[in-house]
């Protein structure tokens, strides 16, 4: 169920559209239950040393727009203000960060076997711990405000802020995004750009290791406060009323400070899906 729920939330985009009465796979029929299911291939890889990458051949997702609240799969929102060329919501969604502990059970695993310790040979202590402690991370929800303008010709460029509201770290995220779709070959093709800035209490919580985590004594590194940026491409081409083609592959490139930590092996990750999408 967590490999599940870490596939919609990170796999997902949480803007859809809803429009009236029309009816097509990619797009939303206001005030009704949209479900879908995509049958394919795709997964997320997960930068954490030592950590498996998460891949599944199903990608379910189910949204509804009303006249001021929606949902669309984990991700809930209260529309305060709405036209066609802007909006600005309170949205509430999960943080990602923590999927990557959730989604591949590391926290059944000790530190010794998922952090590196640089060139410097480990200075073990005077005496062998004898009990560890597993490296346990929880999720946390992160609610806030995002709003949007379309500035030209369908190209979207978006702001928003999400804090902790579940006090797991108390941190929070800024997020600038650029976004366009567009018509191609029939279908959809869109493609977003974005930066995504972590502050320090957040970036702490995940990705410092504990003394009590760890069976050497590792060198003194700081974390601080991280921007991380991405690009996204997708692609919808519809088939029938019920079925399209459904394509989305994002990378993300870690912070410089954050991908020299002693948790992290990758400076960036990828995460996508494609496959066939039944649309209920």
């Amino acid at each position: 169920m967590k490999k599940l729920l870490g596939l919609l939330c990170c796999l997902t985009t949480s803007t859809a559209y809803a429009q009236g009465d029309v009816k097509q796979p990619q797009l939303i029929k206001k005030s009704t239950i949209h479900a879908s299911i995509t049958l394919g291939y795709g997964g997320i890889e997960n930068p954490v040393l030592g950590a498996d990458n998460v891949t599944s051949p199903v990608l379910p997702s189910v949204a509804y727009y009303g006249d001021d609240w929606y949902f669309d799969d984990f991700s809930l929102g209260y529309s305060l203000i709405e036209t066609p060329d802007y909006y600005v919501d309170l949205l509430g969604r999960f943080n990602d960060d923590g999927f990557f502990f959730e989604l591949d059970g590391i926290d059944k695993l000790y530190a010794t076997g998922v952090i590196r310790t640089g060139t410097d040979r480990p200075t073990r202590p005077s005496a062998s711990p004898i009990n560890l402690t597993p490296i346990e991370r929880d999720l946390s929800y992160m609610a806030g405000v995002a709003s949007a303008v379309n500035v030209y010709d369908s190209v979207w460029l978006s702001a928003a802020y999400f804090h902790d509201v579940t006090h797991v770290h108390d941190g929070y995220e800024l997020l600038l995004t650029g976004s366009r779709e567009f018509k191609l070959f029939s279908g959809i093709a869109g493609i977003e750009a974005g930066a995504t800035y972590k502050n320090e209490e957040l970036i702490d919580y995940y990705y410092t290791v504990l003394p009590s985590e760890s069976v050497v004594r590792l060198p003194k590194y700081d974390l601080e406060s991280a921007v991380n940026y991405h690009l996204k491409v997708s692609y919808v081409y519809p088939l029938s009323d019920s079925f399209s083609i459904d394509f989305k592959l994002k990378h993300t490139w870690l912070d410089s400070h954050l991908a020299r930590s002693h948790m992290i092996e990758k400076n960036g990750y990828f995460s996508g899906f494609a496959g066939i999408t039944y649309h209920f």
